[in-house]
């Protein structure tokens, strides 16, 4: 028995001395090895590709990759496959797509997107064989698969509007004559990225080889010209716009108007811009020969028309309106320094609302005659309370009978300061009003005398406080006995507005 245990204990020693390298190594960490799908690109590619790829562990499993496009910066990723946006630098691009499996072997990995440092033992700022990763030694793939993915630089896309379509370019679309300020809205994007964009350059009247090319803000898709940039006066005019990439690719070069369109850019003639805002042909002709009459003729041939009643429908502003308010039609109002604007029964309450107040805040001036619609909505009393000196509106007309309001019956001017307005006298027509309230700071200017037929003696018109706005409920067109209305007018404009 003593012999035996002696014979295996032998047996067990040189068991133990006797074993090979081979066998003490079985526990050493294998590397993973890793494929990209696709082995070889050969035609050039559009700049968002999609790659995929896989790892395969011989003595574990692939927890993640290691990737990069540069094989200087490298990022942890779990995923297989993922799309990239390109960004082409020059006409056409090679890109190498680097990706390295890394194993279960470690205790801790990084987080989704992190970027992972390396040895860069020679200095080079990229990842060379025989370099590591000092937080993956071991656990990732030593040799990284490459791609190279041949990408072709595509030339920026640009139209009017937000997007290519041309319902789109409809919508911002100037009217066909404009005053001289103009706004225009456009789409620009480029495939290979927006980034890519290196200028958007315009052109006015010329797009030939000596044309001059005004570059505007990259990250710019709404500009607008003026006299000042070249706009040619009492003239149509064209518009020529680009871009050009990163690489030196240029846009389709869009003009404006479309081919077959005209764009007329209308000059001032005078300080005063006549709103048309009304269908009555009798009011267009007393607006029309107050102004050319008034100040011993000295307004004839000094003022412009806008017209914005006769293409407007229930649906639509007037095509004289353009599709921005700010800063198109409010910049084109101040190109004069006095504006009067006067209604119809379907008033552009709204349009006044957005583009008179900033209008007065820089210096303009404005006599606004209203005539209003029964009911009156309480949208339209909030919009004529924000840019008038009218802080409410009666709930019902002064009277509710047509004819309560006679012929003969006087508007009384009310004295303010130095000024006196005078009483306009209904010379026709029919008449119906509501009683106008003030706001605190404001000055009464009109009332309706005592009546058996009314309530007291109702406000029809004010004056704010600064002397920027005259707001008139009552119809001048049908008061001008003895050109009294006339009168008003030239007193409004050459004494509270000082336009000579």
């Amino acid at each position: 028995m003593k012999i035996t245990i002696q014979v295996f204990a032998f047996f067990l020693l040189l068991i133990m001395t006797s074993c090979d390298d081979s066998i003490l190594t079985t526990n050493e960490n294998l590397p993973p090895d890793t494929k990209i799908y696709v082995d070889t690109i050969l035609n050039q590619q559009n700049s968002r590709v999609n790659v995929s790829w896989s790892g395969d562990d011989p003595d574990g499993l692939v927890i993640g990759y290691a990737i990069s496009w540069n094989e200087k910066d490298w990022y942890f990723t779990r995923k297989n496959d993922s799309i990239f946006a390109l960004q082409v630098e020059s006409s056409d691009t090679n890109f190498i797509f680097s990706v390295a499996s890394i194993d279960n072997s470690l205790k801790q990995y990084p987080n989704e997107g992190e970027k992972l440092d390396f040895t860069d033992k020679n200095g080079n700022n990229r990842l060379d064989n025989g370099e590591i990763f000092p937080l993956l030694d071991g656990a990732i793939d030593p040799i990284p698969s490459r791609l190279q993915f041949p990408i072709k630089n595509s030339p920026p896309i640009i139209a009017w509007g937000n997007d290519t379509s041309a319902k789109s370019a409809i919508a911002v679309a100037l009217p066909d004559t404009t005053f001289s300020f103009a706004t225009f809205k456009f789409f620009v994007s480029d495939q290979d990225g927006d980034a890519t964009l290196e200028t958007i350059e315009w052109s006015l009247n010329d797009s030939s080889k000596t044309a001059k090319w005004t570059s505007i803000p990259k990250n710019t898709r709404l500009f607008s010209l003026s006299a000042k940039d070249g706009l040619q006066l009492n003239a149509h005019n064209i518009l020529y716009l680009r871009a050009r990439d990163i690489g030196k690719l240029q846009s389709k070069i869009l003009t404006y108007p479309a081919p077959g369109k005209t764009w007329f850019v209308q000059g001032s003639k005078g300080p005063i811009l006549l709103i048309k805002d009304s269908g009555n042909r009798d009011a267009d002709n007393f607006y029309l020969k107050a102004l050319n009459a008034m100040n011993s003729g000295s307004f004839s041939g000094r003022f412009d028309v806008l017209d914005i009643h006769t293409t407007k429908t229930t649906d639509a502003p007037a095509k004289t309106i353009p599709s921005f308010i700010s800063p198109m039609f409010i910049e084109s109002l101040k190109l004069y320094s006095a504006v009067i604007w006067y209604t119809d029964k379907s008033p552009s309450m709204s349009l006044a609302q957005q583009s008179l107040v900033e209008y007065m805040r820089a210096g303009g001036k404005v006599l606004f005659v209203a005539d209003l619609p029964a009911p009156l909505s309480e949208d339209m009393r909030t919009e004529i309370r924000d840019f008038s000196p009218i802080d409410s509106i009666g709930r019902q007309e002064v009277s509710s009978d047509p004819l309560a309001i006679r012929n003969g019956t006087e508007f009384l001017g009310i004295p303010h300061g130095s000024v006196t307005y005078p009483n306009l006298t209904k010379e026709k027509g029919s008449v119906l009003v509501y009683p106008l309230y003030p706001k605190a700071n404001a000055k009464p200017v009109y009332r309706l005398p005592e009546n058996p037929k009314w309530t007291g003696s109702p406000i029809l018109g004010a004056m704010d406080d600064e002397s920027d706005m005259v707001f008139l409920h009552l119809p001048l067109h049908l008061m001008n006995v003895n050109d009294q209305a006339i009168q008003l007018m030239e007193t409004i404009l050459r004494n509270e507005f000082f336009i000579q």
